[in-house]
C-alpha cells in the first residue's frame, strides 16, 4: 500500500463531550456526527474525529490511554498567511477561552508561532513563516 493517503484525524479523548464543547464552541468547527463514543467534523476537506478512550478500547480491544499522559502525545499545527495573522489568530481565540502556553513569538526556524493545549493531550500550533520561508528543504533528486 504505498503512499497511504491520511483522510482523518483522530484523537482519543477521556471526556468526549468538554471534547465537542472545546472544537465546536472554542475553534469553530462544525459537528458532522455524533454517536455515543464518537463524534466528528470536517474541516477543508479533513475530517477531524474524536474517540472516547473507554469506548475505542472497549469496542477494539485495542488499547487507549484512559488515564491522562504527563505530556503531549500528538501536535496539530495549522500554517497561516502571515506573521501578523499568527496575532490575529491568537488574540481570537483567546478572546474564546483558548489558553495558549505563551504569547505568539518568532522562533529560529523562521516562523511566528504560538502554541495551545487541545482537550485530547494533544496541542496546537499556529505558525506563518517570515519572508524566505521554511528552512531546510531537500533536493528531492
Amino acid at each position: 500500500m504505498p503512499g497511504l493517503q491520511l483522510t482523518d484525524i483522530c484523537l482519543v479523548t477521556r471526556d468526549l463531550d468538554a471534547a465537542v464543547d472545546f472544537y465546536t464552541e472554542k475553534l469553530g468547527y462544525q459537528l458532522k456526527s455524533r454517536m455515543p463514543g464518537f463524534a466528528d467534523f470536517t474541516r477543508n476537506g479533513v475530517i477531524l474525529a474524536l474517540w472516547d478512550a473507554s469506548a475505542i478500547r472497549d469496542s477494539t480491544g485495542v488499547p487507549a490511554a484512559v488515564e491522562a499522559p504527563s505530556g503531549h502525545g500528538v501536535m496539530m499545527a495549522v500554517e497561516l498567511d502571515s506573521p501578523d495573522e499568527v496575532d490575529r489568530e491568537h488574540a481570537r481565540l483567546t478572546a474564546q477561552g483558548v489558553e495558549f502556553y505563551a504569547p505568539p513569538k518568532d522562533y529560529a526556524w523562521n516562523a511566528r508561532c504560538a502554541y495551545f493545549a487541545g482537550p485530547c493531550g494533544e496541542f496546537w500550533e499556529l505558525f506563518a513563516w517570515h519572508e524566505g520561508g521554511a528552512p531546510g528543504a531537500v533536493d528531492p533528486s
